[in-house]
C-alpha cells in the first residue's frame, strides 16, 4: 500500500443514508484516515436528496488538524447547498480540539 493511501483500518464509518444522513465514526481522524471522512462528506454534499448530515464523534479516539480540515471541507460543501452539518457526542478531548481550532463556531456541536 502506498505511504499516502488512507489507512481505513484505523477508521470505521457507519452510514445511515437518507435525507437526514448520519455517519458514526469509530477510530482516529489523522492524516491517514481524514481523506476517508472527507470523501464521504463530499459524496453526501453531491447528493441532492441529502438535506442535513450528522456525524457522531462519540467513538473517535484521536482528532488532529487533518481531521478538522476534512470536517471543514465537508461542511463548506454541504453548506453551499443549504444542508447543515452537525457534530454529535464528541468526547472531552475531541471537543477541546473543536473549540481550540474554532470549528465549534463554524458547525453545530451537540
Amino acid at each position: 500500500m502506498p505511504e499516502d493511501a488512507p489507512r481505513s483500518s484505523l477508521l470505521e464509518v457507519i452510514a445511515q443514508p437518507g435525507p437526514a444522513a448520519a455517519l458514526a465514526l469509530v477510530g482516529e481522524l489523522d492524516p491517514g484516515t481524514a481523506p476517508i471522512l472527507q470523501a464521504r462528506l463530499l459524496e453526501l454534499a453531491d447528493d441532492p436528496a441529502v438535506t442535513s448530515v450528522a456525524v457522531d464523534l462519540a467513538r473517535i479516539t484521536f482528532l488532529d488538524s487533518s481531521g478538522v480540515r476534512a470536517i471543514v471541507t465537508g461542511s463548506e460543501a454541504l453548506r453551499a447547498r443549504g444542508a447543515p452539518l452537525t457534530l454529535t457526542a464528541p468526547n472531552p478531548n475531541v471537543r477541546r480540539v473543536l473549540e481550540v481550532t474554532g470549528l465549534a463556531q463554524l458547525v453545530t456541536v451537540d
